[in-house]
């Protein structure tokens, strides 16, 4: 009972101060009656992982293409979102202190939750020597701990030597940025793009607004007795997070029935900004102003046809950059300063890797 009612004590504190933020007032305001569907006062225990991965296995879900142009408008987008520019940061590394570990890449591989660790094996292959193989074994130790066990974040046995190696391999070796843009394709992007076509979306616009469902945030809510390791991937199509998952907003979204996909995205953001008002942590409110520029391209008949097809510059106003889709996604210029870009610097054939979730076991 004591453990339970500090927890219902600090979940109280985490709504109050979400209720603090911009873009989560009026509609979204954050009371007890407004986020009631979403169950979060239940707070359940940590969902340990059952068949090698934490991918719920999508093969069923329909495919669908998307153009390398509108494929890079999306791209573009999320790292606006992420890294606030439209550099891609390939070579950003940083412990968030988010429980974690090191967030790193350019689209936010975490060292406690097995995509770090994926990247350099999948590097490993590619590469007879890096600077990186040196932590596969690290990597491959806090991988396979429960996925529940709080020390996944632990970076002492990585520290700033790990971090100086994904900075010298991004700024150094296009194989590298390559495996990055690979693993980031068969994680997020092609899984998005089976969600949007299961949810009757396939708008370039449609499909951006769900790959652009990425920021990954943790906290870890301890006491005496216990570790409650709760985990909030906003986008998330992991079996471990029920209540926060992708699934869990298409439930509550509904099904798009005779909606245009218009009116039926809108839902959906709303829905989204609703959930992200409502997690009772401090960090998630924050990317409300995300879903505010993402609704705001598609607010009005007349933003839907301009912005529809991802053919023209799309402005992102709440974080104060467009995207131009002309931007040089080549190199790290920006986390890459103490490095000089090698001659001849060229990604090698990308790889079509698996989904996630496709195989049997992963580890």
């Amino acid at each position: 009972m004591k453990s339970f009612a500090l927890l219902a004590m600090v979940l109280g504190l985490a709504g109050h101060v979400s209720s603090g933020y911009p873009f989560c007032q009026g509609q979204f305001a954050p009371t007890p009656q407004h986020c009631a569907k979403f169950g979060f006062e239940k707070h359940p225990p940590c969902i340990e992982s059952t068949n090698c991965t934490t991918f719920y296995d999508i093969s069923h879900l329909p495919d669908q293409a998307i153009s390398a142009q509108a494929a890079k408008m999306a791209q573009l987008i999320t790292n606006v979102f992420e890294n606030g520019n439209t550099i891609m940061g390939y070579a950003y590394v940083v412990n968030l202190k988010d429980n974690r570990g090191y967030t790193s890449g350019y689209i936010g591989f975490t060292s406690g939750t097995n995509d770090a660790y994926t990247v350099v094996q999948e590097y490993n292959k590619r590469t007879n020597k890096n600077a990186l193989s040196k932590f596969t074994a690290e990597l491959s130790r806090l991988s396979n701990l429960p996925f529940c066990n709080s020390t996944r974040a632990s970076i002492s046995k990585l520290g700033q030597p790990y971090v100086d190696a994904w900075v010298e391999s991004a700024c150094t070796d296009s194989v590298f940025v390559q495996t990055q843009l690979d693993l980031g394709h068969a994680m997020y992007l092609r899984p998005a793009l089976k969600f949007a076509a299961y949810s009757g979306v396939t708008s370039n616009v449609g499909k951006a607004i769900f790959y652009g469902l990425y920021r990954r945030q943790m906290i870890l809510l301890k006491n005496s007795t216990v570790d409650i390791f709760y985990t909030i991937i906003e986008h998330g199509w992991q079996y471990v997070e029920p209540k926060i998952n992708i699934w869990r907003i298409l439930q509550l979204t509904g099904p798009r029935g005779k909606d245009s996909e218009q009116a039926y995205l809108l839902r959906f953001l709303n829905m989204r900004r609703s959930l992200l008002c409502c997690v009772p942590d401090n960090v998630s409110p924050s990317s409300a102003d995300r879903v505010s520029d993402l609704t705001d391209l598609i607010a009005t008949s007349a933003s839907w046809e301009r912005n529809k097809d991802l053919s023209n510059p799309v402005r992102l106003a709440q974080y104060g950059a467009t995207v131009k889709g002309s931007e040089n996604m080549g190199y790290d210029t920006k986390n890459c300063k103490k490095y000089k870009q090698p001659k001849n610097w060229h990604f090698p054939k990308a790889v079509d890797l698996p989904i996630p979730g496709t195989e049997s076991c992963h580890r």
